[in-house]
C-alpha cells in the first residue's frame, strides 16, 4: 500500500515537473512579460490618476504609428494634373477618394454579411470532431495501456424556432439602414465638396478682385502725385492715396491666405492632400438660378419621402420591432434535430497476474493480451427545449426591446422635425440669397460707374482726393459683395438640395451665368 502511494506521489511530481512550465509558458505573453501581473491588477493598465498623462509604454504593443500613406496615396493618384475639373468632376473624385464613402460602403458590406449569418440559421450545422487519447489504468492485478481514437460527424438542425424569422427580419432592416446611410454619405460628401469648391473659387475670385483694386490704387497714387507736381494736390492728399494703396496690398495678401485655407478644405473634402493641385473651373462659369418654382411645402414632402437618412431611421425602427419579436420568442419552445456518426478505435495492451502494480512494465509477464477493436457509432434524435421559468428574464428582455423601440421612434420623429426645419430654412435662405444677388449686381454696376465718373472728375480738378478714394473703396467693397452674393446663393442652393435629399433639377427654375 505504501509503495503504491510512493509511486503515485512520484508520478504526480513528474507530471507537475513537465506540466507546470507548459502552463506558465501558456500564460506568458511574448510581447508583454508583465501580463500576469496586470491580469491580477488590471488597474495598472489604466492612467495612474485623473491628473496624469497616460503613457503608451505602460503596455507594450500599444504604440500606434499614424502614417496612412497608402490611403492618401491612393486618393492622390486619382487626380489628373492636366485636367480642368468641373463641379461634377470634383464630386465624382470625392466619391471615389474620400474615406467616408469607403467607410459607409464597408459598413453596408458588414450588414450584408450579418444578414447572411442570420439566414444561415435555416440550414443545418455539420461539425467534424475527433478525440485521441493515450491512457494507462491499473486496478489490482489488471492493467490497461494504449490509445483511443474517436472521429465523428455531428449534425444539428433547428426545426422549429420562433426567434429565427425575427432575427432574419432584424438583419434585413439593419442592411437596409446601412444601405440608406451609404446613400446619405454620398450626398454628404457631394455637399461638402460643393461647399469647399464654392469657398475655394470665391477666394480665387477675391484675389482677382483685390489685384484689380491694387492696380487702381497705384493709378490713383500716380494721378494724385501728378496733380501734386502741378501744384493742384497737396502732400497730405498724396499720403492718403499711398495709405489706400497699402491697405489694398494688405487686403490682397489676406485674400491669398484665404486661398490656401480653402484649398486645404477642398482637398480634405476630396480625400486628397493639399499639396496636390487640382485645376478647377472659375466660379463665374457656374450657372445661377433666378427662381424656385416649387413651393416650400412641396419640397418638405419631397424630403420626407426621399431623404436616405430618414429611410435609414425607419429601417432601424423596423429592426427594433423585429427585436421585440425576437425577445418574445423566448416564450416559445424550440425543437431541434441532432445526429451523430463516427467510429471508435481501441488499441490497448492488457496485463494480468501477480506483481502488476509493483512492476508496471512487466517484461516477464505471461498474461499479455492485445485489444484492437473498431466500432461504428451513430445515432439521431429530436431535442425539445422550453424555458418554463427563468427568473422573468424573457419578460424583461421584451420590456427592454420595447423601450429601445420607443427610443428609435422618438429619434425618427425628431429627425422628421429636423428635416422640416432644414428644408424650410434652406428655402428661405435661397429666396434671400436671390434677392441679395440682384442688389449686389446693381451695387457693383453703380459703383463702377461712380468710380469712373469721379476719376474723370478728379482728373479735371472737379473732385477731391477723398471723393476719389471713397469711390475706389466702395468699388472694391462692391466687387467683394458681388462675389459673396454669388457664393452665398450657390451655398444656399446646395444646402437646400442636401436638405431635400434630391438633385434639385426638378424644382429649380431657369439658370443663368
Amino acid at each position: 500500500m505504501r509503495s503504491t502511494r510512493i509511486v503515485t506521489v512520484i508520478n504526480a511530481l513528474i507530471v507537475g515537473f513537465f506540466v507546470f512550465p507548459i502552463i506558465l509558458g501558456g500564460c506568458h505573453h511574448p510581447k508583454h512579460p508583465a501580463l500576469i501581473k496586470e491580469a491580477l491588477a488590471p488597474e495598472l493598465a489604466a492612467p495612474p490618476s485623473k491628473s496624469e498623462k497616460w503613457h503608451s509604454q505602460s503596455i507594450q504593443g500599444s504604440s500606434i504609428h499614424l502614417t496612412g500613406k497608402s490611403s492618401m496615396a491612393s486618393g492622390n493618384s486619382l487626380v489628373e494634373p492636366s485636367k480642368t475639373y468641373t463641379l461634377a468632376d470634383l464630386v465624382d473624385l470625392g466619391l471615389r477618394a474620400n474615406p467616408a464613402t469607403r467607410n459607409a460602403w464597408e459598413q453596408a458590406r458588414a450588414a450584408a454579411a450579418g444578414l447572411g449569418i442570420a439566414e444561415s440559421a435555416w440550414l443545418p450545422a455539420l461539425t467534424a470532431k475527433g478525440n485521441y487519447n493515450y491512457a494507462q489504468q491499473a486496478s489490482g492485478i489488471f492493467m490497461f495501456r494504449g490509445t483511443t481514437f474517436q472521429p465523428y460527424l455531428e449534425l444539428s438542425w433547428a426545426l422549429f424556432d420562433v426567434k429565427r424569422p425575427a432575427q432574419i427580419d432584424q438583419a434585413t432592416q439593419q442592411l437596409l439602414a446601412a444601405n440608406y446611410s451609404f446613400n446619405r454619405t454620398h450626398q454628404k460628401v457631394a455637399f461638402d465638396v460643393q461647399r469647399a469648391f464654392f469657398a475655394y473659387n470665391a477666394a480665387l475670385a477675391q484675389v482677382t478682385a483685390a489685384e484689380v483694386t491694387v492696380k487702381q490704387t497705384h493709378k490713383n497714387s500716380e494721378s494724385v502725385d501728378a496733380q501734386r507736381v502741378q501744384g493742384v494736390a497737396t502732400k497730405p492728399e498724396l499720403l492718403l492715396a499711398l495709405q489706400d494703396q497699402a491697405k489694398a496690398e494688405y487686403e490682397l495678401q489676406s485674400a491669398r491666405g484665404r486661398v490656401l485655407d480653402t484649398r486645404a478644405e477642398l482637398a480634405e473634402s476630396l480625400g486628397i492632400t493639399p499639396n496636390i493641385e487640382v485645376k478647377t473651373v472659375a466660379i463665374t462659369d457656374l450657372p445661377l438660378p433666378h427662381s424656385i418654382e416649387s413651393p416650400a411645402d412641396h419640397l418638405i414632402d419631397e424630403a420626407l419621402s426621399q431623404r436616405p437618412d430618414l429611410s435609414a431611421r425607419l429601417a432601424e425602427l423596423r429592426a427594433k420591432d423585429a427585436e421585440i419579436r425576437k425577445a418574445e420568442a423566448g416564450y416559445w419552445p424550440k425543437v431541434s434535430l441532432g445526429a451523430k456518426a463516427g467510429t471508435t478505435t481501441f488499441d490497448y495492451n492488457y496485463w494480468s497476474g501477480p506483481g502488476t502494480m509493483q512492476i508496471p512494465n512487466l517484461p516477464y509477464s505471461n498474461n499479455i493480451d492485445e485489444l484492437h477493436k473498431n466500432y461504428l457509432d451513430y445515432g439521431a434524435g429530436f431535442t425539445f427545449e422550453w424555458n418554463l421559468f427563468e427568473g422573468f428574464a424573457t419578460a424583461n428582455a421584451v420590456n427592454q426591446a420595447t423601450a429601445k423601440r420607443e427610443v428609435a421612434q422618438a429619434e425618427f420623429d425628431a429627425l422628421q422635425l429636423q428635416i422640416v426645419k432644414e428644408v424650410w430654412k434652406g428655402y428661405a435662405d435661397v429666396k434671400t440669397a436671390l434677392r441679395k444677388r440682384e442688389f449686389a449686381v446693381a451695387l457693383l454696376k453703380a459703383s463702377e460707374e461712380s468710380y469712373e465718373a469721379l476719376k474723370e472728375s478728379y482728373a479735371n480738378g472737379l473732385s477731391t482726393v477723398i471723393e476719389l478714394l471713397t469711390a475706389e473703396r466702395s468699388l472694391a467693397s462692391a466687387r467683394f459683395t458681388e462675389i459673396e452674393s454669388r457664393t452665398a446663393l450657390l451655398n444656399s442652393l446646395a444646402a437646400l438640395v442636401y436638405a431635400a435629399g434630391s438633385t434639385g433639377d426638378e424644382w429649380a427654375g431657369n439658370q443663368k451665368p
